[in-house]
Protein backbone atom coordinates (compact mmCIF):
# COMPACT_ATOMS: atom_id res chain seq x y z
CA UNK A 1 0.00 0.00 0.00
CA UNK A 2 2.94 2.10 1.26
CA UNK A 3 4.43 1.69 -2.03
CA UNK A 4 1.01 2.01 -4.75
CA UNK A 5 1.26 5.52 -2.71
CA UNK A 6 4.99 6.47 -3.33
CA UNK A 7 4.63 5.56 -6.98
CA UNK A 8 1.59 7.62 -7.20
CA UNK A 9 3.41 10.60 -5.62
CA UNK A 10 6.62 10.07 -7.98
CA UNK A 11 4.34 9.93 -10.98
CA UNK A 12 2.49 12.89 -10.60
CA UNK A 13 5.48 14.64 -9.14
CA UNK A 14 7.66 13.84 -12.51
CA UNK A 15 4.40 14.26 -14.66
CA UNK A 16 3.63 17.94 -13.63
CA UNK A 17 5.75 19.86 -15.88
CA UNK A 18 6.54 23.39 -14.01
CA UNK A 19 7.19 26.39 -16.51
CA UNK A 20 10.60 28.04 -16.31
CA UNK A 21 10.52 31.78 -17.74
CA UNK A 22 13.96 31.74 -16.48
CA UNK A 23 15.32 34.66 -13.94
CA UNK A 24 17.27 37.00 -16.11
CA UNK A 25 16.70 39.59 -18.19
CA UNK A 26 19.31 40.34 -20.71
CA UNK A 27 19.98 43.78 -22.74
CA UNK A 28 22.13 44.00 -25.71
CA UNK A 29 22.82 46.39 -28.88
CA UNK A 30 22.97 50.04 -27.48
CA UNK A 31 21.87 49.92 -24.33
CA UNK A 32 24.14 51.00 -21.42
CA UNK A 33 25.12 47.78 -19.29
CA UNK A 34 24.40 48.27 -15.79
CA UNK A 35 22.09 51.77 -15.62
CA UNK A 36 18.65 51.66 -13.95
CA UNK A 37 15.49 53.81 -14.69
CA UNK A 38 13.67 54.59 -12.20
CA UNK A 39 10.54 57.11 -13.46
CA UNK A 40 8.92 58.86 -10.50
CA UNK A 41 5.45 56.99 -10.52
CA UNK A 42 4.01 53.94 -12.78
CA UNK A 43 2.83 53.81 -16.27
CA UNK A 44 4.51 56.75 -17.82
CA UNK A 45 4.29 55.55 -21.66
CA UNK A 46 0.87 55.97 -21.48
CA UNK A 47 1.04 59.54 -20.39
CA UNK A 48 3.41 60.17 -24.35
CA UNK A 49 3.19 60.05 -27.60
CA UNK A 50 6.66 59.04 -27.93
CA UNK A 51 9.12 56.21 -26.32
CA UNK A 52 12.07 58.04 -26.71
CA UNK A 53 12.48 60.61 -23.54
CA UNK A 54 14.54 63.63 -24.09
CA UNK A 55 15.87 66.90 -23.08
CA UNK A 56 13.00 67.98 -25.08
CA UNK A 57 10.12 65.94 -23.90
CA UNK A 58 7.99 67.65 -21.25
CA UNK A 59 8.27 66.01 -18.06
CA UNK A 60 12.12 65.50 -18.23
CA UNK A 61 13.08 65.28 -14.83
CA UNK A 62 10.20 62.21 -14.38
CA UNK A 63 13.53 59.70 -14.25
CA UNK A 64 16.59 59.14 -12.47
CA UNK A 65 19.10 56.57 -12.93
CA UNK A 66 21.84 54.49 -11.20
CA UNK A 67 24.78 52.80 -12.63
CA UNK A 68 25.63 51.33 -9.15
CA UNK A 69 22.51 48.99 -8.50
CA UNK A 70 20.23 51.33 -7.40
CA UNK A 71 22.65 52.14 -4.60
CA UNK A 72 22.49 55.81 -5.79
CA UNK A 73 20.34 58.00 -8.09
CA UNK A 74 20.94 60.67 -10.56
CA UNK A 75 19.05 63.09 -13.00
CA UNK A 76 19.43 61.55 -16.09
CA UNK A 77 22.19 63.67 -18.02
CA UNK A 78 20.30 64.18 -21.02
CA UNK A 79 23.12 65.97 -23.40
CA UNK A 80 24.80 62.44 -22.84
CA UNK A 81 21.91 59.91 -23.03
CA UNK A 82 18.29 58.93 -23.93
CA UNK A 83 15.74 56.91 -21.87
CA UNK A 84 13.61 54.66 -24.08
CA UNK A 85 10.40 52.53 -22.72
CA UNK A 86 9.06 49.68 -25.23
CA UNK A 87 5.57 48.64 -23.39
CA UNK A 88 4.52 45.51 -22.82
CA UNK A 89 1.57 43.65 -20.81
CA UNK A 90 2.70 40.10 -20.24
CA UNK A 91 1.93 37.04 -18.15
CA UNK A 92 3.27 37.52 -14.41
CA UNK A 93 5.73 35.55 -14.41
CA UNK A 94 8.52 36.60 -17.54
CA UNK A 95 12.03 37.49 -18.59
CA UNK A 96 13.01 39.92 -20.90
CA UNK A 97 15.54 40.41 -23.78
CA UNK A 98 16.06 44.18 -24.69
CA UNK A 99 17.70 44.94 -27.77
CA UNK A 100 18.46 48.58 -29.15
CA UNK A 101 20.22 48.63 -32.11
CA UNK A 102 20.84 52.05 -34.30
CA UNK A 103 21.33 52.12 -38.18
CA UNK A 104 23.34 55.20 -39.17
CA UNK A 105 23.04 54.57 -42.60
CA UNK A 106 18.81 54.24 -42.84
CA UNK A 107 18.83 56.17 -39.50
CA UNK A 108 17.07 53.99 -38.30
CA UNK A 109 16.71 52.70 -34.13
CA UNK A 110 15.00 49.67 -33.34
CA UNK A 111 13.65 49.00 -29.45
CA UNK A 112 13.15 45.44 -29.62
CA UNK A 113 12.28 43.66 -26.51
CA UNK A 114 11.44 39.60 -26.38
CA UNK A 115 9.22 38.47 -23.07
CA UNK A 116 9.11 34.56 -22.22
CA UNK A 117 6.30 33.81 -19.91
CA UNK A 118 4.82 30.97 -18.45
CA UNK A 119 0.86 30.11 -19.85
CA UNK A 120 0.30 28.46 -16.06
CA UNK A 121 0.55 32.31 -14.64
CA UNK A 122 -2.49 33.99 -16.18
CA UNK A 123 -2.49 37.22 -14.42
CA UNK A 124 -1.48 40.38 -16.74
CA UNK A 125 1.20 42.94 -15.95
CA UNK A 126 2.30 46.38 -17.68
CA UNK A 127 6.50 46.36 -17.82
CA UNK A 128 7.38 49.88 -19.52
CA UNK A 129 10.77 48.41 -20.37
CA UNK A 130 12.66 51.72 -19.69
CA UNK A 131 16.56 51.45 -20.84
CA UNK A 132 19.29 54.10 -21.15
CA UNK A 133 20.85 54.82 -24.19
CA UNK A 134 23.52 57.19 -25.85
CA UNK A 135 21.93 60.42 -27.08
CA UNK A 136 19.44 60.23 -29.79
CA UNK A 137 18.80 63.52 -31.17
CA UNK A 138 15.18 64.22 -31.76
CA UNK A 139 13.99 64.30 -35.25
CA UNK A 140 17.33 62.48 -35.93
CA UNK A 141 16.42 58.73 -36.11
CA UNK A 142 13.08 57.08 -37.51
CA UNK A 143 12.09 54.90 -34.01
CA UNK A 144 10.49 51.69 -34.21
CA UNK A 145 9.35 49.78 -31.52
CA UNK A 146 8.62 46.16 -32.05
CA UNK A 147 7.57 43.44 -29.11
CA UNK A 148 6.54 39.96 -28.70
CA UNK A 149 5.72 37.16 -26.15
CA UNK A 150 7.02 34.15 -25.91
CA UNK A 151 4.33 31.66 -23.70
CA UNK A 152 5.65 28.28 -22.88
Amino acid sequence: MFSIAALTVLFISSSCKKCDAGNENVSTGEIIQGAIIYPDHGFLTLEFDSYLFNENTSHTGVFEVSFDGGLTKVAVDYSQYSVMGNPMTVNCEASFVRDVTRDNINNLVTYNVTATTCNSCKERRTVENYVLVNKIPDGAYTLQFLNQEIVK
